[in-house]
């Protein structure tokens, strides 16, 4: 067993990652155990010759102050997201210009307050047409990556209320990359007090009140007081042992869900749908494709890349095929979709990235959202336990910024300021 430290993090995604360096800033001894051998959790950065290629996390959403911050620390460039809203359906090119803005209409419209319900029950008893409620369950399977009979329309209207809060109808993106965010909060954990292990694959955690010891695969570590930042879909999934076990944990969890995704980036050698009318400028692509229904660019980056992007039951369908398998049928998808043949747009393809999040076995999924009865879940998750155990990570945000990183940035300052405040 090695030499204790103040605090054992388990996980080294952002929000690990942020929690030790508050903590060292604070002169605490870290230990900062990583399953994978790198840092970043589901922010994945691959990166072609002459651009990054995003594989987990991609945007930022709104004006969040714990991305601008660090990005400022850092002198991270970032970009506003730009260009068109395109939209294809039953095989004709229709105007996408009021595509959000109905489905904006008819959020707003759901209630806050009272019996919580499902989004499908939700649509199930409110007067839309069958275009629109087309529509809003596509938005609410791609963005939220939820099953719309499982997600709960209160955290809906939370969320809701919380983008509005931080101009969550602007996005933007890093323009060298998100893993340079990774790299400006690794930069600044102070490496005296915080020993990064990795390849160390968590199996046990043993405990009791201000003694912790877990288990790994490259031996066993100890500390008083621990924050466990391991993914919703890993501690569902049990390959985490809690001993003595964590049943109110378990309740939590139970209400929420690890939402399914599957992208694929195809780079092109030059930015050919540029030449098309229907696509000129295109910055997103919606669709009713079965496989692929939504796609967007690089805009305003100059890199000629379109990423397809697959959640909810789309993403099931692509369950335990390969990375190969996945490629080609983003490939015949976008094809269809602008009226190409596979065999053309493949010649003008360079190269193709892809991660399968549900069955990468350190993440099991992509980003949590909450089913019905659930709009405290993450609340209860995040709770510490006897002062010993801290929980943080995307999953573990009440405030209606689970699935971003920003929201798993805040939790991992949560608690560590929780530890600090049981020490000091």
């Amino acid at each position: 067993m090695t030499d204790p430290s103040d605090v054992l993090i388990i996980g080294g995604g952002i929000a690990g990652l942020c929690a030790a360096r508050h903590l060292t800033e604070a002169g605490r001894r870290v230990t900062l155990l990583e399953a994978r051998d790198r840092l970043g959790g589901r922010i994945l950065t691959q990166h072609t010759a002459q651009y990054p290629v995003e594989l987990g996390a991609e945007f930022i959403h709104g004006r969040p102050e714990e991305i601008l911050s660090l990005a400022a620390e850092g002198g991270i460039p970032f970009v506003p997201v730009q260009g068109n809203y395109c939209r294809k359906a039953n095989g004709a090119w229709v105007d996408a210009s009021h595509f959000m803005e109905e489905v904006d209409k008819l959020f707003s419209a759901m209630p806050s307050h009272g019996l919580d319900q499902s989004f499908l029950h939700y649509l199930d008893h409110t007067a839309t047409n069958p275009e629109l409620r087309q529509q809003a369950l596509r938005y609410v399977s791609g963005f939220h990556a939820a099953d719309p009979s499982l997600i709960s329309v209160q955290s809906l209207v939370r969320d809701s209320h919380a983008e509005e809060a931080i101009s969550g109808d602007h996005q933007y993106r890093m323009a060298n990359g998100y893993e340079t965010l990774v790299e400006a909060v690794v930069n600044r954990i102070d490496r005296q007090l915080c020993d990064i292990r990795m390849n160390a694959v968590v199996n046990e955690v043993r405990w009791q009140k201000r003694r912790v010891v877990v288990r790994t695969s490259i031996g066993e570590f100890q500390a008083p007081q621990s924050i466990i930042t391991l993914p919703l879909g890993v501690l569902k999934a049990k390959s985490v042992i809690f001993s003595p076990a964590l049943p109110e944990k378990q309740n939590a969890m139970s209400f929420l869900v690890m939402g399914p995704v599957i992208r694929v980036t195809l780079c092109f050698s030059t930015k050919f749908w540029e030449q098309q009318k229907e696509t000129a400028n295109m910055g997103f692509l919606f669709s009713d494709d079965p496989l692929f229904p939504t796609w967007w660019t690089s805009n305003p980056l100059p890199s000629p890349i379109i990423t397809g992007w697959a959640a909810g039951s789309h993403a099931l369908e692509h369950s335990g095929k390969t990375h190969a398998e996945i490629i080609e049928s983003a490939v015949q998808s976008l094809a269809c979709i602008l009226d190409m043949s596979s065999q053309d747009l493949s010649k003008q393809l360079v190269s193709a990235f892809t991660h399968d999040w549900q069955t990468d076995p350190f993440s099991l999924g992509a980003y949590s959202y909450a089913a019905v009865g659930g709009i405290d879940a993450a609340r209860a998750l995040g709770t510490p336990v006897e002062d010993t155990l801290y929980f943080s990570g995307e999953a573990t945000n009440p405030d209606g910024y689970n699935g971003t990183v920003h929201g798993a940035i805040a939790t991992g300052l949560r608690a560590a300021a929780e530890v600090l405040q049981t020490t000091s």
